[in-house]
């Protein structure tokens, strides 16, 4: 039997895309084991350093993160793959980007823009 690979997901506030990702990567063929919280110190769902330790690939879902990630915890880039995938949850951060998109309200927003949109960027990467 092979060994599940652990998966640590972190955004900014460990509330949406990781804790979205977490869910979809434990439900995934290869059934991951999977954590996921927030980079930042404020967050209402924080990431810690055993986090870090316990993970063997840790999926960074916005660039803006990596340097807080890295100030913030020791991270051993030998034993320990790092994906990013730069994908925001706000409409606000897409506004200039595509005026077209259309969204009712922030809910609208995650389920036709932020989840399908972390799927597809995860996908490249998969089996982890």
């Amino acid at each position: 039997m092979r060994k599940r690979k652990k998966v640590l997901c972190v955004c900014a506030q460990g509330l949406n895309r990781s804790k979205y990702l977490a869910g979809y990567l434990r439900n995934k063929e290869h059934g991951y084991n999977t954590r996921y919280g927030g980079a930042t110190i404020e967050a209402p769902n924080p990431i810690h350093q055993k986090d870090i330790e316990w993970a063997d690939v840790i999926i960074v879902v916005r660039k803006r993160l990596v340097p807080i990630m890295k100030e913030r915890f020791h991270i051993d880039s030998k034993r320990k793959k790092l994906i990013v995938l730069n994908v925001a949850d706000s409409p606000f951060a897409l506004f200039f980007e595509n005026r077209k998109l259309k969204f009712s309200d922030y809910f609208d927003f995650q389920n036709k823009y932020t989840y399908p949109k972390l799927r597809r960027k995860i996908e490249k990467y998969l089996p982890l």
